[in-house]
């Protein structure tokens, strides 16, 4: 079960993050992202599938020195609850750091106003390297 202090640090961060006010950083793995606080302290949420294909959600908060100070794990064999805080959380910071949200509208607003959308992408060709001659005469 995850400790009460760090349920609560989980939804108000996930709460300030969907209110915009929260500035996500890409971390150190894939899906994972860094909430770098002015006091030096950080959270990292990070999410991954074992070999079994099984999701997993983690939260470590990182004191002023860097060193990890908590961490919980969860996954779909942990409760229900905390599966769902961590997951969220996670939906969270990763779309605030892609600009889902912002990206999804201007995507919508750019359908909705034109007659025809896409554009043909460039095809760049690369030349091949000139061949060297090392023959010695």
């Amino acid at each position: 079960m995850i400790p009460e202090k760090l349920k609560k640090l989980i939804a108000l961060l996930t709460a300030k993050t969907l209110e915009k006010k929260a500035i996500w950083n890409k971390g150190s793995y894939d899906n994972q992202f860094k909430l770098s606080l002015s006091d030096g302290i950080a959270i990292a949420v990070h999410q991954w599938e074992d070999n079994f294909q099984n999701p997993f959600w983690e939260v470590v908060i990182f004191n002023d020195q860097g060193d990890p100070i908590e961490k919980y794990e969860t996954s779909t064999e942990t409760s229900k609850e905390d599966f769902s805080l961590l997951k969220a959380f996670h939906k969270a910071a990763n779309d605030r750091y892609y600009k889902v949200e912002e990206t999804m509208d201007t995507l919508l607003h750019s359908i909705e106003s034109q007659d025809v959308i896409g554009k043909k992408d460039e095809l760049i060709t690369f030349a091949p390297p000139p061949e060297e001659d090392d023959l010695p005469f």
